[in-house]
């Protein structure tokens, strides 16, 4: 990432890197800086870097019927620092898949058969020259839309139980500048106009829907990327929590799972949902089970 600055750097099979080396680009893409540290030699070195990251998802293929977001196999501390993320889906479809393969057999038959209509040459020379020589700024009118559009979305959220779901964030505001700013470089214009806001909204939009969407409110939920619990998921855990330390003052430190269950439904929550809030609570720590069918704070 070091070597790549002012550059791109491609990653391919990002969820196959290990844990330690993935870590190590959590600095690089939200500070722009490398520093390390080895031999007595302490440096921080500069990594403006562009990064376009593939990655396969849990199962290997995603689920349409799913939520994208839970077969995202990768830390959302990770995947919420990059502007856009689109989920490729392998979906059959007869017209695509033909298309698709009148053109790869083709290719296999005579290789120079399709001439790109801008040579790679060309396009390359373009693209340095743009990032090279042009910096666009901000119009009125620009700046008019991504704030009206910010503004729109964050009053948009909506919740249960006191816990607004929030459908965009700082993050994301920041990542429609840049994407304002790289539409009007890609037609060489010093200004960023309102055209260009609208397409750099409408990129966004998509991706947000595409991974962000929560059926159970009906609303699009940043956390789902961000944090990997939903406001929904997030509002069932306070609940429960509230429900066990309403139940120790009465039954004492050991809590039959039974008797939370039963206060859940009666505060409109089914098992399924308590069951997965539990869980949650097991993994943070905050409760455990002394024994089979019991729960008790920690």
């Amino acid at each position: 990432m070091v070597l790549s600055n002012d550059g791109l750097v491609c990653v391919d099979e990002l969820d196959k890197m290990n844990s330690e080396d993935r870590a190590a680009m959590h600095e690089a893409l939200e500070n722009q800086t490398v520093s390390i540290s080895k031999a007595n030699i302490q440096a921080t070195l500069i990594a403006r870097t562009t990064v376009l990251a593939a990655a396969n998802p849990k199962f290997g293929r995603f689920d349409p019927y799913g939520i994208i977001a839970d077969q995202i196999d990768l830390p959302p501390t990770l995947i919420n620092r990059f502007d856009l993320i689109f989920p490729i889906k392998d979906i059959p479809e007869e017209t695509k898949d033909e298309r698709m393969a009148k053109h790869m057999l083709a290719l296999h038959q005579s290789p120079d058969l399709n001439e790109p209509e801008i040579s790679t040459n060309i396009l390359r020379k373009f693209v340095a020259y743009a990032r090279q020589r042009i910096s666009p700024k901000l119009t009125d009118g620009a700046l008019e839309e991504i704030k009206d559009f910010y503004l729109r979305m964050r009053k948009s959220g909506g919740g249960e139980g006191g816990v607004k779901s929030i459908p965009i964030s700082a993050r994301q505001l920041e990542a429609l500048i840049r994407l304002s700013e790289a539409s009007a470089r890609s037609r060489l214009d010093e200004r960023v106009t309102r055209k260009d806001s609208k397409k750099a909204i409408e990129l966004l939009d998509y991706c947000l829907m595409q991974v962000g969407f929560d059926r159970e409110t009906g609303k699009i939920d940043i956390d789902r990327i961000a944090t990997g619990i939903t406001s929904t998921a997030r509002s069932h855990i306070m609940i429960l929590k509230d429900i066990i330390t309403e139940l120790e003052t009465k039954l004492g430190k050991t809590i039959p799972i039974e008797d939370v269950v039963a206060e859940a439904k009666n505060r409109g929550l089914d098992e399924d949902k308590v069951e997965e809030a539990m869980e949650r609570l097991k993994r943070a720590g905050d409760i455990f089970e002394p024994r089979r069918g019991f729960v008790s704070k920690i």
